[in-house]
């Protein structure tokens, strides 16, 4: 028995291999930029690459147990790159793909008309790619029913096992300049809905979403325009004396009633002195109202006469003819399937909200003229003759 165990270890002794090379473990993904990390035990030094073709986007040197990301957080076409230092081989090279992988985005604003802006892009996203798109927005109930390809989460929820992610916003870093590592362009020089298509790779084709929201019988037996001469700061207002009175009399004298559908209060001494007075010969439909039944109000109207604010992106977005008074923004900034009346060109300043970062706790923000006889010229130049001329090519008057 002894001879026969001894023969055996001996038989173990001659089958003896050298062993198996650990293996590194490599991941990778594009959440908020492009992420790599090497694991593995066995010392080593190794180059990362980011690239977008053959441009160098990123390149820096890690060792085992660390992890290297880039930046650039809106959609880049990575290829990393990664070579061994030691032996100079690449040991590791993926190129962005994500048919069929899980990809989140999110709506990084509240207001109305960035999410109306911004959201058709992220169905394009899906189809240009071929990919499962998780969305969040703060106003998910407005789009669910109409994009049941697209998974619909509340901001802030958890989400696991995604590809890449990405979010659709205006950043600014924290000296309050443009932050180009999550914005591709200064997206105060190019449309609101481009802001989404940049941060997705996209082409822009101006696009409206398509809504929730269904159209039911007119509480109204006339016929009707809407208007909505209120905003969020007094640079977007119609700052044109006695404008929307003029206005509201003309419509009435051609045989439209007016809707005032503001949040607003008609006959709140505040409010109402940002219009010169309190408005007559409207129907008050002011204050608290769903969104819902804003946008029926719009649908079952003849047209809407808005600022550069939400209702006028509803109404874009409803198809319900539009006309935007604004001189603060450029004509370019909102929408283009509109009549876009804007400061007239005889040297009066305009445009302030396109250069400057506008600051939201200023209800009097006029960046270059605040205080002065200028302040709000730009909407202060436009005339009811102007407004009236684009009512007249939407109702043939």
């Amino acid at each position: 028995m002894k001879e026969v165990l001894i023969k055996e270890y001996n038989n173990l002794i001659n089958l003896r291999k050298n062993p198996l090379e650990e293996k590194y473990i490599f991941n990778c993904n594009f959440i908020r930029g492009a992420f790599f990390e090497i694991k593995g035990r066995k010392e080593g030094s190794f180059n990362v690459k980011f690239l977008e073709g053959d441009k160098i986007i990123y390149d820096t040197n890690i060792k085992n147990n660390m992890w290297t990301r880039c930046s650039k957080a809106y959609y880049v076409n990575y290829n990393i790159v990664v070579t061994d230092n030691n032996t100079n081989n690449i040991i590791y090279n993926h190129q962005y793909n994500i048919e069929n992988k899980r990809v989140y985005i999110h709506l990084d604003s509240k207001a109305i008309g960035d999410t109306l802006a911004w959201f058709p892009f992220v169905d394009e996203f899906r189809k240009k790619h071929n990919c499962k798109i998780i969305v969040s927005t703060f106003h998910n109930d407005w789009f669910k029913s109409e994009y049941p390809e697209l998974e619909f989460i509340s901001p802030g929820s958890s989400v696991e096992n995604i590809y890449a992610q990405y979010s659709i916003g205006w950043f600014y870093d924290s000296s309050g300049k443009v932050d180009y590592s999550k914005n591709p362009k200064d997206f105060r020089t190019i449309p609101l809905g481009k802001t989404s298509s940049d941060i997705l790779g996209l082409d822009y084709i101006e696009t409206k979403p398509k809504l929730a929201f269904k159209k039911s019988q007119s509480q109204f037996k006339e016929k009707y325009v809407c208007i909505a001469p209120h905003a969020s700061a007094h640079a977007k207002y119609w700052n044109h004396p006695g404008g929307w009175q003029n206005i509201i009399d003309y419509l009435n004298e051609k045989g439209y009633k007016v809707l005032l559908i503001t949040a607003e209060p008609l006959g709140d001494e505040w409010h109402d002195s940002k219009l010169g007075g309190t408005l007559t010969g409207v129907i008050d439909k002011s204050g608290n109202y769903s969104l819902e039944d804003r946008a029926n109000d719009l649908m079952n109207s003849e047209g809407f006469i808005g600022l550069g604010s939400g209702l006028s992106w509803l109404s874009w977005s409803l198809n319900t003819p539009t006309i935007l008074i604004s001189g603060f923004s450029e004509p370019y900034s909102e929408f283009e399937d509109c009549e876009r009346i804007f400061t007239p060109d005889n040297g009066t300043c305009s445009g302030c909200f396109n250069r400057e970062k506008l600051d939201p706790g200023d209800w009097e923000w006029c960046p270059e003229h605040k205080n002065t006889d200028k302040m709000f010229e730009c909407t202060k130049e436009i005339t009811p003759s102007k407004v009236k001329e684009s009512i007249n090519k939407i109702f043939n008057f």
